[in-house]
């Protein structure tokens, strides 16, 4: 131990969780893991007709979006189908359903999505409003960079009323929203989480076969059986081009996705996500030598995980985490204290950033000399945090402020750090 603050007081990790996930997974999965959506025909196929039931069978992938949906689509009729004499199955059963990744947040964050075994554009949906001379007109789409259907599986509308901005029910199996319309400017957008992913899926997949010429009734959910034949796939890229995008953007449901996979690859069958994370609890305590970590979830997207900075630095220094996050982690900017980029001839600074408010949090690897060394900083004000009100979750004041103090702070201790280990 080079240097140390109160190293053994627990504080929430927030996304630097994610670090600890990409070992586990990758540990588990290996480095060229792929997740695979497929659809699958129960019944041969005659002049183009299915004989039987179609189903869109996810694999759990948490990138999956409406252009490769779209991919699957044109696969599908390139095969010679065109229709079928059954039903349109989706089946999401390669993982637990879960319905958000933190009940503690405000119900309508796009980073705070459901979780399902087929999952389609991060489980998000994007809201666009235009003020009309009748009042507004309110759309859903599936968008990606090709393809943006329009999603009718779940309604909007515009209600007269203060607060709070958006409220959402579920009401005869869909998802319903409403915003409130003093909310509303001329025109604009945002992501809303969808709440059953396998439906909107379901649709989006139907519209876009449609467009290809093949026709298929409303979805129904399903489990595909064992007696089918596969008709087309669609692959996600390797699990390393996953993780590296994962820490670099740090997307929560593709925390989840691939630490409920790797739990299930041991062997288990989690129920949750906290009964899968104590698996991979156990798992870091037995390979990586570390215990008394506390984690939730996989993504970090909660207060109620606790982690010291003794733990987290003693995770990465083991030589098999630095073997599996060999390249994944992105590069890190020091800063002088004006706050200009400084110049670090021979010194390299790789790290993962977590953030919640009034919580912050940064772990990673710095080189210098010809050594290579492990940190974690932990900050937190809890009281500040917990007192909050659920309408100010989103953006609550003073934040902003708390935030920039905690990075000039680590900022200040890498600079620190630094000249320490240059000192003989």
């Amino acid at each position: 131990m080079l240097d140390s603050y109160q190293p053994d007081m627990t504080l929430p990790p927030a996304s630097v969780t994610k670090i600890v996930t990409a070992i586990y997974a990758r540990s588990v999965l290996g480095s060229d893991y792929r997740f695979v959506t497929r659809l699958l025909a129960a019944g041969p196929t005659v002049d183009g007709i299915v004989q039987g039931d179609l189903y869109l069978v996810g694999g759990g992938d948490p990138a999956l979006d409406t252009d490769e949906l779209a991919e699957l689509a044109s696969a599908a009729v390139d095969a010679g189908v065109h229709g079928i004499l059954g039903r349109f199955v989706v089946d999401h059963s390669a993982l637990p359903a879960i319905n958000q990744i933190d009940p503690d947040q405000p119900v309508h964050l796009g980073y705070n999505p459901s979780i399902g075994g087929l999952n389609l554009n991060f489980n998000r949906v994007f809201f666009k409003w235009k003020q009309t001379v009748d009042g507004y007109n309110l759309t859903l789409d599936a968008r990606a960079v090709q393809n943006k259907p329009l999603v009718r599986w779940i309604g909007i509308r515009a209600e007269d009323r203060g607060a709070p901005v958006f409220k959402y029910s579920k009401r005869n199996g869909r998802d319903h929203w409403s915003v409130a319309r003093s909310a509303l400017g001329k025109e604009g957008g945002r992501w809303l989480p969808v709440r059953q992913p396998a439906d909107s899926a379901g649709e989006v997949f139907r519209t876009l076969a449609s467009v290809y010429g093949l026709k298929l009734p409303v979805h129904e959910r399903g489990v595909a059986p064992i007696s089918t034949t596969e008709l087309a796939r669609f692959e996600s890229n390797p699990l390393d081009e996953v993780l590296r995008w994962m820490l670099n953007y740090s997307n929560n449901l593709t925390a989840e996705c691939i630490g409920l996979t790797a739990t299930q690859t041991l062997g288990y069958v989690p129920f949750s996500l906290l009964g899968s994370t104590l698996v991979m609890e156990k798992w870091v305590q037995e390979n990586l030598g570390v215990a008394g970590g506390k984690f939730e979830n996989h993504s970090g997207l909660t207060d109620l995980s606790r982690v010291s900075a003794a733990q987290m630095a003693g995770i990465l220094a083991h030589r098999d985490s630095q073997s599996e996050l060999n390249g994944l982690l992105k590069r890190f900017n020091l800063l002088d204290r004006r706050g200009d980029l400084m110049e670090m001839d021979g010194t390299s600074i790789v790290a993962k950033t977590g953030t919640l408010n009034f919580t912050r949090g940064l772990a990673g690897y710095f080189e210098r000399g010809g050594r290579k060394y492990s940190f974690a900083i932990f900050t937190a004000d809890l009281a500040e945090r917990k007192s909050i009100p659920l309408a100010q979750r989103e953006r609550p004041p003073g934040t902003k402020n708390w935030s920039g103090k905690a990075k000039r702070q680590e900022q200040a201790l890498l600079r620190h750090w630094l000249k320490k280990v240059d000192k003989p």
